[in-house]
C-alpha cells in the first residue's frame, strides 16, 4: 500500500517537514516570534530551530531504533498492548487537531484576502476533499507532490523578501536580544514546541526507507524552516517595526502588497495567497495521513485510508466551532503550543522505555546494528 511501501528519502522527507513546519510562516507564527523577540525576532527564530533540533532527538532516535515502524507499531513494542495504543491515540488527537488549525487557517485566509463573499464551509468542504484525495494516493504521494512544488512554493516566498529588501531598515533589528536575552530565550523554548510536528514523520514511519532517512528528514526540516523563518521575521521587523508585525495575521502577504515590479508582474500579493494554499493542502494532507495511519494502527486496521473520510468529516464540521479567527490563533498559541511539550514527552517515554527494555528491530535487508 502506498503509505507502506518504504520509498521515501532524506530529500523528499525533508521538504515534506519543511513544508509542513514553512506553511505556518505565512501567517502566525512571525507573530509568535515577534512577540518574544521584538527587534530580535531572527535571533528567536534560530534559537526556536536549535531547542526545536534538541527536543526532536528523541524522535529521530526511536525512528534510527525502529526503521521501517510506525509510531503506532513502535508505541505497542514498547509500551504493551493497553498503554501503547493509548499514547498512539493521544498523539493521534493532536495531529488533529493540528490539521483542524489548519483547516481554518486555509479558510480564513481564503475569505480575508481573495473572497470575503464567499461561506466558509465550502472552502472547508473543499480543502478536506483534496486533502483526502491526496491523503488517499498514500502519504509517499504526499511527499512527492511536495518535493516537485517546493521550487515553486519557495522561489515565490523568496522573491517577496528579495524585492522587500529596499525598504528595509536595519535600525529596527536592534538592539540585540530585543526585549531582554531572558525574555527571548525563554519565549523561544517554549515556542521550540512546534518541534512536535516531526512526530508526523514517525508516524508515518514505515514510509522511510531506513532509519537515517527519517533522521536526516527532521533534521534537516527543521534546521530549514528555522533559516526560512529567520530571514522573514528580519525583513518584517526592518520594514514594519516590531509594534506593527506583532500585529499583521498574514506577513508575506503584507510584504507581497508593498513589492511593485511594473507592469511585468501585478497582484503579487494573490500569487503569495496561491502559494500558501498550495503549502496549506499539503500540510493538510500530511497531518490527515498521519492521523489515520496512526489511528489505523492503534486500532489494529488493516488499511488507514477508510478513516480518512469520517476524519475529515468530523474535522470540518469541528473546524466552524471556534467562532472567529482570534479564537482559531489562541487555540493554536495557547493549547497547542503548550500540549506540544505533552506530544514530545511520548517518543521520549518510549525511548527510554525502549533502551531500559533492550527492544529495537529492523527491518529486512538492514543490519540489527543499525536499530541498536
Amino acid at each position: 500500500m502506498g503509505a507502506y511501501d518504504g520509498h521515501i528519502g532524506a530529500r523528499e522527507g525533508s521538504v515534506l517537514l519543511f513544508t509542513v513546519l514553512g506553511s505556518m510562516l505565512f501567517l502566525q507564527y512571525p507573530q509568535y516570534l515577534v512577540s518574544v523577540g521584538g527587534p530580535a525576532a531572527w535571533q528567536a527564530a534560530l534559537l526556536v530551530a536549535l531547542f526545536g533540533l534538541v527536543l526532536a532527538l528523541p524522535i529521530v532516535a526511536l525512528g534510527y531504533r525502529f526503521p521501517g515502524r510506525g509510531l503506532a507499531e513502535i508505541s505497542r513494542e514498547v509500551a504493551g498492548s493497553v498503554f501503547g495504543p493509548l499514547l498512539t491515540l493521544a498523539v493521534s488527537a493532536w495531529i488533529a487537531v493540528a490539521a483542524l488549525v489548519t483547516l481554518r487557517n486555509f479558510t480564513e485566509t481564503f475569505v480575508i484576502t481573495i473572497v470575503p463573499d464567499t461561506p466558509p464551509s465550502v472552502l472547508i468542504i473543499s480543502g478536506s476533499l483534496l486533502s483526502v484525495y491526496a491523503a488517499y494516493r498514500g502519504v509517499e504521494a504526499v511527499a512527492r507532490t511536495a518535493l516537485a512544488l517546493l521550487p515553486v512554493i519557495a522561489a515565490g516566498g523568496l522573491l517577496v523578501l528579495i524585492f522587500s529588501l529596499p525598504r528595509v531598515d536595519t535600525t529596527l533589528l536592534f538592539p540585540i536580544w530585543g526585549f531582554g536575552f531572558d525574555r527571548t530565550l525563554m519565549g523561544s523554548l517554549y515556542y521550540a514546541s512546534t518541534a512536535a510536528e516531526v512526530i508526523v514523520l514517525l508516524a508515518v514511519g514505515h514510509a522511510f526507507r531506513d532509519g537515517r532517512s527519517l533522521q536526516h528528514s527532521s533534521l534537516r526540516g527543521i534546521l530549514l524552516f528555522g533559516l526560512a523563518a529567520a530571514a522573514t521575521v528580519a525583513v518584517l521587523v526592518g520594514i514594519a517595526g516590531a509594534p506593527l508585525a506583532r500585529q499583521e495575521p498574514f506577513p508575506l502577504y503584507f510584504l507581497a502588497r508593498l513589492v511593485y515590479l511594473g507592469r511585468f508582474l501585478q497582484r503579487t500579493e494573490a500569487l503569495i495567497v496561491m502559494f500558501w494554499i498550495l503549502a496549506a493542502l499539503i500540510r493538510l494532507s500530511a497531518l490527515m495521513s498521519a492521523t489515520a495511519i496512526s489511528l489505523a494502527g492503534a486500532l489494529r486496521l488493516p488499511d488507514y485510508r477508510p478513516l480518512l473520510f469520517p476524519l475529515a468529516t468530523i474535522l470540518s464540521a469541528l473546524s466552524l466551532l471556534p467562532k472567529d479567527y482570534v479564537a482559531v490563533l489562541r487555540l493554536d498559541r495557547e493549547w497547542m503550543r503548550t500540549l506540544g511539550f505533552a506530544v514530545l514527552a511520548v517518543p521520549l517515554l518510549l525511548w527510554l522505555l525502549a533502551v531500559v527494555r533492550g527492544k529495537a528491530a529492523a527491518p529486512s535487508g538492514e543490519a540489527a546494528g543499525h536499530a541498536s
